[in-house]
């Protein structure tokens, strides 16, 4: 019998994170089994009473913290040694800065803890890594948050307008990951390593401009100046990914992160509204 990714019971390793959240939220609609673990939990993988459905583990955050590497690594050791399928959630600074992008295959010279944890996983035969640019949520203290919480602080920001980022909301990683799934039951030569971003780059001041048009009608945000940090002092610090494995061999087109930016800032003051009231 082939395999069947979104048959099977779902391990969401790490669920406090924003991609973990938004998938725990994605299979609740879908009615999807899974059991969400905390990245730091040693809790053991075992199936909920009279769940017949096959284990897999979805890992929703990726190493680049060294604190989270090593959970990481640890759960990955304990999914292989039960044979269960892994999904791992990886990040563009497997590459160093390389401002045309880079494809799968290219060669990894970037943060050795990501590269450690990605070879790790591909000891288990069925695997699936996808690495993905620049996530944000407004769920956690994500650079988009970050940027909100100094927009309320100060009155200048001076943010870098050189070099190119692609943010991705999480909750669209979340839906990849989910299609991916559907579609690997068809084939399962299908597994492997990919790459999602958004379909349209830009910079941190080109991200700051339109998060502040977006707050401002919400909040007083009026007298926020952004200035370009001179180039001098940008510092290349992650590649952009090459998207068209994955929009070949999946379908699966990238979306422009604009619309979902608008959408996350409503669903964010929207709840600050209901915390308030």
């Amino acid at each position: 019998m082939g395999f069947s990714g979104t048959n099977r019971h779902w391990f969401i390793i790490g669920a406090e994170f924003p991609v973990g959240q938004c998938l725990a939220k994605l299979a609740n609609e879908l009615a999807l089994p899974y059991t969400s673990r905390r990245l730091d939990s040693r809790d053991q993988l075992t199936l909920p009473m009279g769940m017949s459905a096959a284990p897999m583990a979805i890992i929703a955050t990726s190493g680049e913290e060294a604190e989270n590497s090593g959970h990481i690594a640890e759960w990955i050791e304990v999914l292989i040694e039960q044979d269960i399928p892994i999904v791992l959630l990886s990040s563009a600074k497997v590459f160093k800065y390389n401002e045309v992008g880079s494809l799968e295959e290219d060669e990894m010279t970037g943060d050795e803890r990501l590269i450690a944890l990605e070879n790790q996983v591909r000891k288990q035969l069925r695997h699936l890594i996808v690495r993905v640019n620049q996530p944000f949520s407004f769920l956690s203290g994500d650079f988009a948050v970050q940027l909100l919480a100094q927009a309320r602080s100060q009155d200048c920001l001076t943010l870098d307008n050189l070099i190119r980022i692609a943010p991705t909301p999480a909750d669209d990683i979340a839906q990849v990951l989910h299609a991916l799934l559907q579609q690997i039951s068809c084939d399962e030569s299908l597994w492997g390593t990919y790459h999602y971003c958004s379909v349209e780059s830009t910079t941190a001041y080109g991200f700051a401009e339109v998060l502040l048009a977006e707050a401002r009608q919400y909040e007083d945000l009026a007298h926020v100046a952004l200035e370009e940090l001179d180039d001098d002092d940008c510092t290349p610090s992650e590649t952009i990914l090459d998207s068209k494995l994955i929009k070949h061999t999946f379908g699966i087109k990238p979306k422009p992160w604009r619309q979902a930016l608008s959408r996350l800032i409503r669903r964010y003051y929207r709840a600050d509204e209901k915390s308030d009231a």
